[in-house]
């Protein structure tokens, strides 16, 4: 319900000539599978993207798993190839871009969050080859995941075991979005040292983290851009179009925003 997808798919359809309407489903959990199969009979219905909290869901459903989806442990666009269901992941995608913005190899990073989206987040940093990297989570169930599938060097659940400094500080958890609790005051505390700050939480554009960051003065990139940019390849792989992200998009998802 709370998706802004619609808008930003539809706009491109427009934009780009194509015949393609984008939609939303709320689904309950007991009919994924219904949905999985009509989506697979149906030939106009090309594909779809998953958000929280059926991104496992769907790994089992799907003909094919990219490796990447399998070791980031989560599927976000489904599309058909040669009469095969693939699931794919695309928020790496969109991570990658936020990343490149600030154009700084960190030596040293926090990560808040360890589900899905810090999966994807994992990945990519482990892929840079950047391995002194801190998590910090207050539930330790996805600890043993985390650190089995992942290069970290540890796994935190207090914010007094934290270090003092951190060239980037990556928040992948829910904290600071519209209707959620804000991060800890001691995270906070963490962003004048940083080199550079990023927030996938687009629900405040400007979370209290990006504000601290502003203030002072450390360069930062917020979630619209990651929302924007992990969009763009579901909508190029199912109508075969070559797109470019303009202001316009921005200006739309801000506009739609509560």
């Amino acid at each position: 319900g709370h998706s802004l997808s619609p808008y930003i798919h539809n706009y491109w359809s427009k934009k780009y000539k194509k015949n393609y309407k984008y939609e939303k489903f709320e689904l309950k959990e007991k009919d994924l599978k219904k949905f999985f199969q009509s989506y697979k009979k149906d030939k106009k219905f090309k594909g779809f993207n998953i958000t929280i909290p059926y991104k496992t869901n769907f790994i089992s459903l799907c003909d094919r798993i990219t490796s990447k989806a399998k070791k980031i442990g989560s599927v976000n666009l489904v599309y058909k190839k040669n009469n095969l269901i693939i699931g794919d992941n695309t928020d790496v995608i969109g991570f990658e871009k936020c990343f490149k913005l600030l154009n700084k190899i960190p030596k040293k990073v926090l990560l808040i969050g360890a589900g899905g989206a810090a999966r994807s987040v994992l990945y990519f940093l482990n892929k840079k080859n950047i391995e002194n990297i801190d998590v910090f989570a207050t539930s330790l169930t996805r600890k043993e995941d985390i650190c089995k599938d992942f290069i970290v060097s540890s796994f935190v659940s207090k914010t007094n075991l934290l270090n003092s400094k951190y060239d980037l500080i990556i928040n992948s958890s829910s904290g600071g979005m519209v209707g959620k609790s804000t991060l800890n005051r001691n995270i906070l505390k963490l962003v004048n040292r940083a080199k550079g700050i990023i927030d996938i939480v687009y629900n405040a554009e400007m979370t209290t983290l990006l504000k601290q960051a502003q203030k002072n003065n450390v360069p930062y990139v917020g979630g619209l851009t990651m929302l924007i940019e992990q969009a763009k390849p579901s909508f190029e792989k199912w109508t075969d179009a070559k797109i470019k992200i303009d202001d316009q998009i921005y200006d739309l998802a801000r506009s739609k925003l509560k």
